[in-house]
Parts: structure tokens; sequence; C-alpha cells
């Protein structure tokens, strides 16, 4: 440790005794995770999903909060839970986000129930992202306890039940309470090092459809405009979108097209994955896919781009850095040494960045192997994310003089 180094003593009083009450209350941290995760939650089995938004829901009820629904059709309804009025005027209004779908079929946990075993808990769910929402509760509660009786901040919990496809149905909420809230917390899964989730990749995937002209390959070629050749001469010009350097990876994954060998095919689609690191690399493989789709076809051959990118690229701003130092200084004199990374993969996170809210990710359980049978969280992390959770809130919520 540096000679600078924050000490617990450094600390308010606040942050340090929330620090304390988590550490009082880890084995119940530890058994609500596995209720959690002994209830199964694919994103598409609403009845079944349902019943961990309740599970969610009822254990915000008991700490305080006042809940409401964000009504779905199709998924299960998104939960919003909110602790207010202990909050001094400039205090920052904290937004948490956390899903409770997970990738996993009916019926996983009855084959792989939670366990914790040696250091090491297991289950669908356990790392992505039900420790998660486990730590974020269980760290609402002992700030709140620490304070005598309610968080001495405006918190807002958002539990989503879709974010393992991308959000479709959450993100109108999500955008909603995003924008009446100074800081949004996501409780994604930490990164190695420990570490949180300071910069993610914007998620783009398109679909590329071309249109030709079949004939019989063998009688009268020259009548045929071939789909599959005109979309394999695009092809490579859509490759030539990636710029690995700057971060960015446009990838042709699926091409189907032709229906007999003895057929020039007619038809012929390409399905593509686009990765941005920052909103000018999303907005010159917009344009580079229009261009593609648009110009340089055969006479008669006609071409449709479709698709969007559904998670804009999560950038580090300023505000967001200044948290994060705020964070790690809290999580260093409790004595954890947190970094910062970034992913690939996107997150809700993304959403909340991309509408300028300053955001850090990855508050969640370190483990890993996540949408996997051998998905695993490391024990120790959920108290210490929660301690590190529960004394950054407090430090929030303490005036200057007390920092």
């Amino acid at each position: 440790m540096s000679p600078d180094a924050p000490a617990l003593s450094d600390l308010p009083p606040l942050a340090v005794k929330a620090a304390a009450e988590v550490s009082a209350r880890a084995e119940a941290l530890i058994a609500f995770l596995g209720t959690l995760v002994d209830h199964d939650s694919p994103t598409e089995d609403r009845a079944l999903t349902e019943l961990v938004g309740d599970l969610l829901a009822a254990k915000a009820e008991a700490l305080g909060a006042e809940t409401s629904r964000d009504p779905q059709d199709r998924f299960a309804d998104n939960r919003i839970a909110r602790w207010r009025g202990g909050a001094a005027p400039d205090t920052p209004k904290v937004l948490l986000v956390g899903h409770f779908d997970t990738v996993y079929a009916a019926g996983a946990t009855a084959q792989r129930p939670f366990t914790n075993r040696d250091g090491i808990i297991t289950g669908p769910g356990c790392y992505d992202m039900k420790g998660g929402l486990a730590i974020g509760l269980f760290a609402i509660e002992a700030l709140a306890a620490a304070a005598g009786g309610r968080p001495p901040l405006d918190i807002t919990f958002i539990f989503n039940s879709d974010e393992e496809i991308g959000s479709p149905a959450s993100r109108e909420v999500i955008l909603r309470e995003a924008a009446d809230h100074d800081l949004a917390l996501v409780l994604e899964p930490g990164r190695p090092g420990p570490a949180l989730t300071m910069t993610r990749k914007g998620v783009g995937i398109f679909e590329l459809e071309v249109e030709g002209r079949e004939a019989h390959a063998g009688a009268e070629p020259e009548k045929g405009l071939n789909a599959i050749v005109e979309l394999a001469r695009k092809t490579l010009e859509i490759a030539a979108l990636n710029d690995l350097a700057a971060g960015t990876s446009v990838t042709p994954g699926v091409v189907e097209g032709g229906t007999k060998p003895y057929v020039v095919p007619g038809r012929a689609r390409l399905s593509i994955d686009t990765r941005v690191p920052n909103a000018a690399e999303q907005a010159r493989v917009e344009a580079g896919l229009a261009a593609a789709a648009a110009e340089g076809f055969a006479p008669g051959v006609t071409a449709k781009l479709s698709g969007r990118f559904h998670r804009p690229p999560m950038e580090c701003s300023d505000a967001a850095r200044a948290f994060l130092e705020v964070y790690r200084r809290t999580a260093s004199a409790l004595g954890y040494e947190i970094g910062a990374a970034e992913s690939g993969g996107a997150s809700d996170g993304n959403l909340t960045a991309a509408a300028g809210v300053p955001t850090l990710d990855g508050l969640g359980a370190q483990g890993g192997r996540a949408h996997s049978d051998e998905e695993y969280v490391e024990t120790p992390s959920l108290e210490m994310k929660a301690q590190a959770l529960a004394g950054f809130l407090a430090m929030l919520a303490s005036p200057p003089s007390a920092v």
C-alpha cells in the first residue's frame, strides 16, 4: 500500500459504520442470493421471472422502499424501488440498475441448485447477475442501519427483466429514470482484478439482404443475377470497416442464400455484428454500412439494410472519473484495491452513460464463466463489494467536512 493510500480513519463515521453493518449481514446476504438463484428466471418465461421480481420487491419494501411496477406484456414487469426523504439538498440522487432475468431455461436450478463450498458459490445466474442484486440491496440495508433507519440520500433501484436480450422493453424506463438522477450504478459482475467497468462498446446488429434474379444455371445462366456473388463482394467491403486499433470490430457472421446448386441464386442475406468504442466510430460504421447497401451493385440487383445499434457505446466522462475516484478511495480505506477496466460486452450502463448520466458499472460480484454451467461467484467478493458500495453511498451522503 502506498504511503498516501487512504486509511479507515480517513472515512466519515457513517461510511465506517455502514461497512460494519454489511459484515454483520454477510451470512444473510449469501442466504438471500441462494433464494434468488434457486428460482429460475429465464427472460422469456414471464411467470417464473415474475416470482423473482416479487422477491426483490418484497426485500426492498422490507427496507422501507416504495415500490412500483413498470407493466410489460411479453416479459415480467420491471420493478422500481425508491428510498426518499433523508437527503440534504446538494446530495447526489443515485440510480441503481440490475436485471433479474438469466439466460438459463426453466429447470436449470433443479439440475444445478445453489451451492456455497470452499469460498465458491455456484448456480444459474449467481454471477450474472443475481449476486449484484443481493449486493445492492444489502448495501442499502447496511447504509440505512448505519444512518438510523433510512438511507441518507435519494436512491432509486430499477430491477429489469429483459437485459439478457438487450433490454428492449426496459430501455424506456431506464432512460426516463436516468434523466432524473445524478449518478447511475450498474450492478453487473465485476471485472477481474477486481475492477469496475468504466467503458463498454456499443453493439449493433445489422442485416444486408440482396435480391438478384434466379435462372437455370445450365440452360440460361446469362438471364440470372447472382445474389450470392453480389453479396460476397459487399461482404469484403463491409469487413474493411474494421479498425481493430481503434477498438472497432465489424464481423460478417452469418451468410444465407440460394436454393439449389443448379439455380442462379436470386436472394442472399448477411448478418453483421458491430462493436464500437465511441459515438464517432458508431457514426462511421453506420455510414459505411449504408453506403455499402446503397451503391456498387450490378444493374438490376437491389439491396436492403436493416438493423441498428441497440446499445450505444458507454464512454467514461470526467464526472464518472470523479465518482470512480471516490469509490476507489473508499474501497481502499476499507482494505480493497479496486481498479477500472473496459469491456467489449454491453449492459444497461450503455444506456445510462449515453443519456449523459455519469455511470459506474461492474459493482456486482466477482467470479466468472457467465452464461455457462460453470458460472461461479467468489464468496468473499459479496461482502467486499457490498462494503465498498455501502461506504461509497455513505461518502456521497456525507458533507465535505466529514470526508
